[in-house]
């Protein structure tokens, strides 16, 4: 579903798109408009047939062609492997015939800056069967995410030791304490370059090598 805001041509167009997790999600928005169209989609089409096609419903619901982008913002990782591959690609080949360079977040940070309140939190991304990586951070609504530990593989059943946690809703957690986010993950990606936050090399981020044959994870 795609909410449409006015555009006007001196507001610059700014792509995100979350890709490394359950469902896909795509933000697009004119900078000091607040975010104009979003589409988030699940299911069982190849991750790279869905990307494509949000993006088109995006452009087509603003009024807009994919070289009128100023800017297009991209999740990393760690997640779903297939999901990192395709967003990447995305992400660059539109930047190519925008002529704009890729600015890309990882995954981790993108779901802190989900945040409604300020504080410690977990965040979390789907790893492989009954895994998940997880990260702690101090996040805030209008606070840079910053880590307050390495990225781990923690096994899903020993999430509920820590709390509260942030991450996609098709993410299993057992019984751990999830904090209601403000944000989808692509309004999130959005947010993280409004605060500032710096930006991250436009490459995949793996915390385990992908898995040669029937994963999804890596």
């Amino acid at each position: 579903m795609a909410l449409s805001l006015w555009y006007t041509s001196d507001m610059p167009v700014v792509l995100a798109l979350a890709t490394c997790s359950p469902a896909l999600e795509i933000a697009l928005k004119r900078d000091g408009r607040g975010v104009g169209s979003v589409v988030r989609l699940a299911g069982g089409t190849p991750r790279s047939a869905l990307l494509l096609a949000a993006v088109d419903l995006l452009f087509e619901d603003a009024g807009l062609t994919p070289g009128a982008l100023d800017r297009v913002i991209v999740s990393r990782g760690p997640g779903s492997f297939t999901g990192i591959r395709a967003g990447l690609a995305t992400a660059f080949g539109l930047a190519a015939a925008a002529g704009i360079e890729v600015t890309a977040y990882d995954s981790l940070s993108m779901q802190a800056a989900r945040t409604a309140t300020a504080g410690r939190l977990w965040t979390a991304q789907p790893g492989r069967r009954g895994e998940i990586y997880a990260q702690p951070m101090h996040a805030g609504p209008d606070e840079v995410p910053v880590p307050q530990g390495p990225i781990r593989i923690m096994k899903v059943q020993d999430a509920e030791a820590h709390s509260p946690w942030l991450a996609p809703a098709g993410v299993d957690l057992g019984a751990a304490r999830r904090q209601i986010a403000r944000l989808s993950s692509a309004e999130a990606l959005l947010h993280l370059h409004e605060l500032g936050f710096p930006a991250q090399p436009a490459e995949p981020l793996y915390v385990e090598p992908p898995p040669v044959a029937g994963g999804m994870r890596g």
